[in-house]
């Protein structure tokens, strides 16, 4: 009877999982139910039931030795509601996931490389990057064409989906690859890559660490930092399949490191690596893993060479074919197979030229800032040395490797990416980071339980504070009602202004010590560039405008109208900050006004007197040559000194004299 009560929740489960992930790849039907549309309430109910069975199935009919860890059900469990999720928002082709995407759709179906058909379909053809052509005839791209390689099958399943409700309903449907069924199934494909990633990480840290903490740790991994993001909101974007590739090749490297591994499982790591490094160049730097490897076994057994030599040679041949896909995409689009520098260009990675506090801190996607929990990550790496210091040696290589490359990059703040989405593929490295943070939390917590009760005061104690600061300056009245969502705003200002918002510490302090500014002032002017390829300011800022208001110091007065212009005055000494990729020779151009009179105007660099101009009652134009010698790299601090009455100004235009074009 009970063998029989399990078949039947088995076969109930498995049809009613299969009538799930069909609405989610045709977007709004069931196949099973000849076609018929499904409501969101359809698929909040689908995994309702698909909820209960789990829990049935795997809790309650299963005999001993087929019982599922209430780990990994939990896990399964929370994947539903991750699918209600990845439904509802409809979310699929978007920024980069078109880049990604048209790689698959040529290749499958036009089995080549040329993008021109797919770029001219999303409508990108006439884009500046995209309008020529390169030295094959061909239209470049800087994206990779390894998540093309892992979405193939889930691209197949799509056509085979579409082909079944076309029979089925006898309703034509789009099988030219651009259609929603081809679209859902590869987003649904990334999603579940990501999922398959998540499970991997989860066994991985079970080798090391008690199930309790193994799980907590998964958890932040997945729900506290970007990861969810580019499972359910943007899931074309490599970063869900990037991750699945390094976390299978993490775990294969781990289980084979204590000396079993064989020279053929050498080369099917490296096979992994390629293909890793197929979806996301930098997963290349996971390579240092068996090369230290190979490294620390040679130092121990000499004699070892032989074959270490061997299983190094096949590791190489692994990753060349592994990475055989991207080397043929090169050589279609380029002519070479392997590229000497990155497509974006030679100077968008610069090894010598760090973003670190930047990177790690900035509101622009900075890691730290935007995803704290990644304190816990990295610091969590001082536990993990503690208790198995070989162990977090090893992985603190590829970790800080990686890291360092990715602020390097010269948009280190990664497009418009969720917190810095560039590493995706230090996400199971970081995981033991977590999970021996959790571990040391654990243990101070119970050696000193007043610490967990000074942690939850804190805060209370911060929030009071913060509100008696706000009826101090009279932006609360104590005597009427107000939002919380207004209290609450106003107690973060309060705080960033004070002492700077704490995901910032400590790169707010050390800005506001540098400037002599609030550190609240670092979320707004830390981040930006005059000249760019992309999102710059542009040469001239006027200030009147609101974007350019944080860049003005408090010296500045309020914006007014002076002989039929917008400016803002300024008596003695007031600064502009100007924010530079790298320092280069600018010509700073003044358009300026003294109401009382001429007054000479003295105009100071970074604390260096630059030069002066005399500013006249009626609107005139001033500008001044400033040697590269007397810029920085980020913010600069161009001071204006009126030497008698107010000088007012409209707009300050910095303009490049070197003729230098792209980056600055």
């Amino acid at each position: 009877m009970r063998l029989t009560r399990t078949a039947f929740v088995n076969a109930l489960f498995g049809a009613l999982a299969a009538d799930f992930l069909l609405v989610l790849i045709t977007g709004d039907r069931s196949i099973l139910l000849f076609g018929a549309r499904v409501a969101p309430a359809g698929v909040f109910l689908r995994a309702t039931a698909l909820a209960v069975l789990c829990l049935v199935r795997f809790r309650f009919l299963p005999r001993r030795d087929e019982r599922m860890g209430r780990a990994r059900l939990l896990l399964l469990l929370l994947l539903l509601p991750t699918l209600v999720q990845f439904q509802l928002l409809g979310a699929r082709l978007s920024g980069d996931g078109m880049g990604y995407y048209v790689f698959l759709r040529s290749l499958m179906k036009d089995r080549d490389f040329d993008l021109v058909n797919e770029y001219t379909h999303y409508g990108v053809i006439a884009r500046a990057h995209l309008k020529g052509t390169t030295k094959t005839g061909l239209r470049s791209s800087v994206y990779s064409v390894g998540p093309a390689v892992v979405w193939t099958p889930f691209f197949m399943v799509g056509g085979g989906v579409a082909r079944a409700q076309g029979v089925l309903t006898g309703q034509p449907v789009d099988l030219s690859g651009y259609g929603r069924h081809h679209v859902n199934a590869v987003a649904l494909g990334s999603l579940l890559c990501g999922f398959a990633g998540i499970l991997l990480v989860h066994a991985l840290l079970l080798r090391y660490f008690a199930p309790p903490t193994a799980l907590l740790a998964v958890l932040l991994m997945w729900g506290a930092t970007f990861f969810h993001w580019y499972m359910v909101v943007q899931p074309t974007y490599a970063h869900a399949t990037s991750m699945l590739v390094a976390a299978y090749a993490l775990w294969l490297w781990d289980r084979d490191r204590e000396g079993s591994r064989t020279a053929w499982g050498y080369f099917f790591l490296g096979v992994v690596l390629g293909l890793g490094m197929c979806v996301r160049s930098q997963n290349g730097i996971l390579l240092v893993l068996p090369g230290l490897e190979m490294a620390a076994r040679l130092w121990k057994d000499p004699r070892a060479l032989p074959r270490l030599a061997a299983g190094g040679a096949l590791l190489a041949a692994g990753v060349i074919l592994g990475a055989f896909p991207q080397m043929a995409a090169w050589k279609a689009l380029y002519d070479t197979w392997i590229l000497s520098c990155p497509p974006q260009g030679c100077d968008f990675v610069r090894l010598d030229h760090p973003w670190i506090l930047e990177a790690l801190f900035s509101s622009r996607h900075g890691l730290f800032s935007w995803t704290p929990v990644f304190w816990a990550g990295y610091l969590g790496f001082l536990p993990l040395w503690r208790r198995r210091p070989t162990l977090a040696a090893l992985l603190a290589a590829p970790l800080l490797l990686t890291s360092y490359v990715n602020v390097c990059a010269g948009d280190w703040w990664a497009g418009g990416s969720f917190s810095n989405r560039r590493f995706d593929s230090v996400l199971p490295i970081v995981a033991f980071g977590f999970a021996a943070s959790v571990d040391a939390l654990r243990t101070v917590v119970g050696r000193r339980p007043s610490l967990a009760l000074a942690l939850v005061a804190a805060p209370l104690a911060v929030w009071n504070v913060a509100l008696l600061e706000q009826v101090r300056r009279g932006l609360v009245n104590p005597g009427s009602v107000a939002p919380f969502a207004r209290l609450a705003g106003n107690a973060a200002t309060v705080v960033s202004a004070a002492v700077g918002f704490p995901t910032t510490w400590p790169a707010s302090w050390l800005f506001a010590w540098q400037h002599g500014l609030s550190p609240g002032r670092y979320d707004v002017l830390v981040g930006r560039y005059l000249f760019y390829r992309q999102n710059s300011l542009g040469s001239r800022l006027d200030l009147d405008a609101p974007l350019v208001e944080p860049m003005l110091d408090d010296a500045w007065g309020p914006i007014e109208t002076v002989d039929g212009a917008r400016a803002r005055c300024a008596f003695g000494r007031a600064r502009v900050f100007v924010p530079l990729d790298v320092a280069e020779e600018l010509e700073i151009r003044f358009r300026a006004t003294s109401p009382a009179g001429k007054t000479d105007a003295a105009v100071f660099v970074n604390g260096r007197a630059a030069g002066r101009f005399a500013a006249a009652t009626a609107w005139s134009r001033a500008g001044l040559r400033v040697a590269s010698v007397f810029w920085r790299r980020e913010l600069n601090e161009v001071a204006l000194e009126s030497q008698g009455g107010s000088v007012c100004v409209a707009s300050v235009e910095f303009v490049r004299t070197s003729g230098r074009k792209g980056r600055s």
